[in-house]
């Protein structure tokens, strides 16, 4: 063989051998009761679904290794109950627990009370994302007290601050969204935070994205609940459905809704502490624009006849009520894709929705614009 044939050979299987493929895990372990358990790779969001791969901690750590042709969401977490249950924040990992994209690489994970998996430029992204969320949150459990509080100026203050952390939480799932399209982590905060965006926001993610975001656990329920929700938008008209009366008698939404009146529709429930706050200034809405043209349908996802009448009587309602007393199964409620309460649809006098989930201010400035 010459020489240079046989130097150029050499340099390749040097090459070739030099060469990483596939992933590898390293872990920590900060809990030193945990040395001789084992930690599960499994896929995120399947139920049941066998472990990928796995690992036993000794002297607090753990290797796993493996190939990864495509990048998969997973978690990876302990069979058995090896921390005391929390309450876990939205988009945060629990205890001893992560999830994470698995990917051909080298990745560290921290297994800890504050759990974070790093080393490919999504997990970094994903880590860092968490760390911003903890100290947005930082002040959440004081506020939250602080809104309970029998002092009306001190739970004021905090609902406005817990509204502004919201929203600046609401903004980062945002920015992260914007920074990383198509990417799993992007689909799984999007679900995760749900609730947090509004749905123009949601519409407008879900219609960027590609195959790869779709697939995440949750996007095709998403994809579902938009349209739902198209089909009671604003400017199109109202769904007409049937249930009872608080004394049983049948009644349809349209007995009262484009009937030449401007009609709130308000979905609630006595059991729901944000509704019970919203009634009150509701009351005084109706005894000021009844006579002008408004009308108020409450929609209650309560689940006893007593409950709920104890509620409209608790609270001094007096407008329209009608229920099936199925709780979040609520076919009225589902119609509308309503997923959280209070929840709100403003129709006018000809059953045209005009507006929705307005409440406090913004329902007072939309009342005196439409019934002027």
């Amino acid at each position: 063989m010459k020489k240079g044939v046989f130097m150029a050979l050499c340099a390749f299987l040097l090459i070739a051998c030099g060469k990483q493929s596939g992933y590898v895990i390293t872990g920590t372990v900060d809990n030193a009761d945990l040395n001789g358990k084992t930690v599960y790779l499994y896929e995120y969001g399947i139920k049941d679904g066998d472990a990928l791969n796995n690992a036993i901690i000794e002297n607090g750590k753990f290797t796993i290794k493996g190939d990864q042709a495509t990048p998969l969401l997973c978690v990876i977490r302990f069979n058995e109950e090896v921390a005391e249950p929390k309450y876990v924040n939205t988009g945060e990992n629990a205890p001893y627990t992560a999830t994470f994209v698995l990917e051909n690489g080298k990745l560290k994970i921290d297994l800890s009370e504050n759990p974070a998996v790093t080393g490919t430029p999504e997990n970094d992204a994903l880590a860092s994302f968490q760390k911003e969320m903890k100290q947005l949150r930082s002040s959440m459990e004081q506020i939250i007290q602080d809104m309970n509080s029998e002092d009306g100026a001190i739970a004021d203050a905090a609902e406005k601050k817990y509204d502004e952390i919201e929203g600046k939480v609401a903004e980062a799932v945002k920015t992260y969204i914007q920074n990383n399209p198509d990417k799993l982590t992007s689909a799984k905060l999007l679900y995760d935070f749900r609730y947090n965006l509004d749905e123009d926001t949601r519409r407008n993610i879900i219609g960027k994205a590609g195959d790869t975001f779709k697939s995440v656990v949750g996007i095709n329920k998403m994809i579902d609940h938009l349209a739902v929700l198209e089909k009671v938008g604003i400017g199109k008209t109202f769904t007409d459905f049937e249930m009872k009366t608080p004394e049983g008698e049948a009644i349809k939404l349209s007995d009262n809704v484009g009937k030449g009146k401007v009609t709130l529709i308000d979905f609630w429930a006595s059991w729901c502490p944000p509704c019970r706050k919203d009634i009150p200034h509701l009351v005084e809405l109706y005894k000021q624009y009844k006579d002008n043209g408004f009308e108020i349908v409450g929609v209650s996802l309560d689940r006893t006849n007593d409950a709920w009448i104890k509620g409209i009587t608790e609270l001094n309602i007096t407008w329209p009520q009608m229920s099936d007393l199925k709780y979040w199964q609520s076919e009225g409620a589902a119609l509308y894709g309503v997923n959280s309460i209070p929840h709100t649809v403003l129709v006018d006098k000809d059953g045209i929705i005009i507006a929705k989930n307005v409440r406090g201010e913004a329902l007072d400035a939309k009342l005196a614009e439409v019934l002027k």
